[in-house]
């Protein structure tokens, strides 16, 4: 039998047979505990990225590396339509997350089935209670996956560019995100407080009686729109937007896959504002490290499928990632890492403010918990976005030893979402290098 190894490849020779992807193919990383991974060649990195957002409670937790291993001596994956205590008892805990009022859970493999999943059930309630409509209703600047459905949904044309017809699904009408520190609204809104007056939830109203075609059905929409750049609502924006959905009786869904389990201080980045929603996706963070997903609901709209109308080969039959994911729960909870997350998430932001006093690249630093979008621009007057420099960081701060995402849709931003088990040394040490790397690269 062939056995792989981990010494003597090359980066081009790592993805000669892989489909593209990525376009970074190195470091080439090999193993990872807490916040730290290691290359091949032995360096040793500050993980900044986790996954993306998915190692939350740490690479590689004992706690998580036991339970798999435990798990695995028993059952890997269930035989089909039989039932799992590990897997009822995970959804049970699961609904404890949201006071119960989110009462049933559906267990899947990622995100994009998660929100895949979570319109098919608002649009078979939809269905049960007579409504005349399946209009959808998204954000632009979101992203909720990379499926036909997900990419429908997803309110950034890059993505979507030379796939045909694959991500347009009819029915989905975007509307503008949050997005203060652009307000499309507001020219003046300096401070980036929602000094539009919440035009930007508003304008829901306004698609709802111009451009959708038929009865809107659902409202899909992440906590925080992380990959649009970490776009970080408004104090007021949510519960407008909930009376607006509970107003024309739209099933309201909040993605929660990478803000979710902890990252922004609380267990899910909504519950920082009042409101409830119907249905929310969930996935990366709680399998530790493994893949697993899911979406719950209210009990009405938890009922609504029926025998036979959903159901995935692995999902609630993987019994590792049930595992991992109790494992996950017992670590957030007994190392209080929402409360880590937090207060190590407000030290990284005002350490971002501070250079952002230093740097005039630094237009924007946003976000809550350890959830931290720093967007450059060439000029803070015309808050041009500055992508060049964003790319440059990117790999300056990777011969650094310091790994980060960029996103944004308009490539301009700096995404940080380490472990939540990140200590403040860490975040000096890595302020430090930001510091460092925007002296040294200036502009380019």
């Amino acid at each position: 039998m062939a056995q792989h190894t981990s010494s003597g490849s090359s980066g081009a020779a790592l993805d000669t047979h892989l489909i593209p992807g990525s376009s970074l193919v190195e470091p080439v990383i090999v193993s990872g505990a807490a916040c730290e991974v290691v290359d091949e060649a032995g360096n040793t990195y500050l993980d900044l990225e986790a996954g993306p957002g998915v190692n939350s409670v740490g690479h590689c937790h004992p706690k998580v590396v036991k339970a798999i291993q435990d798990q695995a001596t028993r059952l890997l994956q269930g035989p089909g339509r039989n039932h799992s205590r590990v897997t009822s008892e995970l959804a049970a805990r699961i609904t404890r997350e949201s006071d119960g009022r989110l009462s049933r859970v559906f267990f899947t493999n990622s995100g994009a089935e998660s929100n895949d999943g979570a319109i098919k059930l608002a649009f078979k309630h939809a269905t049960n209670t007579g409504k005349k409509g399946y209009g959808v209703l998204a954000m632009e600047h979101s992203f909720h996956g990379r499926t036909s459905l997900a990419l429908s949904l997803t309110g950034n044309a890059a993505r979507k560019k030379g796939f045909g017809p694959y991500a347009a699904l009819p029915g989905v009408v975007h509307v503008s995100a949050p997005y203060c520190y652009r307000c499309p609204y507001s020219s003046h809104n300096k401070n980036n407080d929602g000094g539009c007056g919440l035009k930007c939830a508003d304008a829901i109203e306004d698609a709802i009686k111009v451009r959708m075609q038929s009865a809107p059905a659902v409202l899909i929409s992440e906590s925080i729109l992380c990959v649009g750049g970490v776009l970080t609502p408004p104090k007021h924006y949510w519960p407008r937007v909930q009376d607006i959905c509970r107003k024309h009786g739209i099933t309201l869904v909040i993605d929660e896959v990478f803000a979710g389990w902890g990252r922004t201080g609380k267990t899910f980045g909504y519950q920082h504002w009042d409101v409830q929603p119907d249905i929310v996706t969930f996935a990366k963070a709680i399998g530790g490290g493994v893949p697993i997903g899911g979406f719950m609901a209210t009990e009405t709209l938890g009922t609504a499928f029926e025998e036979g109308d959903h159901f995935t080969t692995f999902g609630s039959n993987n019994q590792i990632g049930m595992a991992a994911g109790h494992a996950v729960l017992d670590i957030l909870e007994e190392e209080r890492l929402a409360d880590n997350a937090r207060v190590c998430g407000e030290y990284f932001l005002e350490g971002f403010k501070r250079l952002a006093g230093k740097y005039e690249v630094i237009g924007d630093v946003r976000g809550i918990g350890l959830m931290i979008g720093v967007e450059l621009v060439k000029n803070r007057e015309t808050r041009e976005p500055y992508p060049e420099l964003v790319k440059a960081m990117h790999a300056a701060l990777r011969e650094r030893k310091l790994l980060i995402s960029t996103t944004g849709t308009y490539a301009s931003t700096l995404r940080i979402t380490p472990p939540l088990v990140i200590t403040r040394e860490q975040i000096d040490h890595a302020l430090r290098i930001f510091d460092e790397t925007f002296a040294a690269l200036g502009r380019v």
